[in-house]
């Protein structure tokens, strides 16, 4: 073979790489950029929607939050009985914003002393020996509004006896008209209006 076709080979090969080479790298570029453009619309997305969500959780919240009423979920589980209450702080001391004197903070401090008291605000038949294990409880501000956030832990001997549930809340704390109550047990699931006018209610 003569050394020009040898020489216009080699410089045929030469193109053919480069153009692929070109061709290579163009499509690389390109993959990047729509993995970068994809990233930012993907997190542009997720943070729109995170808003959205914070949104939607905050509007329910308020939605909830109603003066005179407040909710009592009931779990019974086994020998475990679990109860959680909120209540808007308007009914239980008489305003609905962070303590701004030593007064209010004191006042704050008495409710949530009745409210965590170990004989219960909550009472279970006596045939069922129910025993509160734990009281946690605090004071909690939200913006534009504020509640009391309790939960009791009790353990009971003969659950089978929680027949009925009284309460001293309404005494205590007089401006409360209602207790909306949400009930789960092996017996099944109730929903109940408490109305301030009544000592105690029956569980299914």
């Amino acid at each position: 073979m003569c050394q020009v076709s040898k020489n216009l080979i080699k410089k045929v090969k030469f193109i053919m790489l480069k153009k692929s080479l070109t061709r290579n790298i163009s499509t690389l570029l390109f993959s990047v950029f729509i993995s970068l453009s994809f990233g930012i619309y993907s997190s542009q997305a997720s943070e729109k929607h995170g808003h959205e969500k914070e949104h939607e959780h905050e509007k329910r919240q308020l939605d909830s939050h109603e003066h005179g009423v407040s909710t009592l979920k009931i779990a019974i589980e086994g020998r475990d009985l679990n109860m959680e209450l909120e209540s808007p702080a308007n009914d239980i001391v008489g305003f609905e914003h962070a303590p701004e004197n030593k007064n209010q903070k004191d006042t704050i401090q008495k409710a949530l002393s009745q409210l965590k008291n170990m004989k219960g605000i909550f009472l279970t038949p006596s045939n069922a020996e129910c025993i509160i294990m734990n009281v946690s409880g605090e004071f909690e501000v939200e913006k534009d509004h504020a509640g009391f956030h309790i939960i009791w832990k009790i353990r009971c001997n003969n659950p089978e006896n929680i027949k009925t549930l009284t309460t001293s809340f309404f005494k205590l704390f007089p401006k409360a008209e209602e207790i909306e109550v949400e009930v789960v047990s092996a017996s099944g699931q109730k929903a109940i209006e408490w109305e301030n006018n009544e000592n105690s209610i029956e569980l299914p």
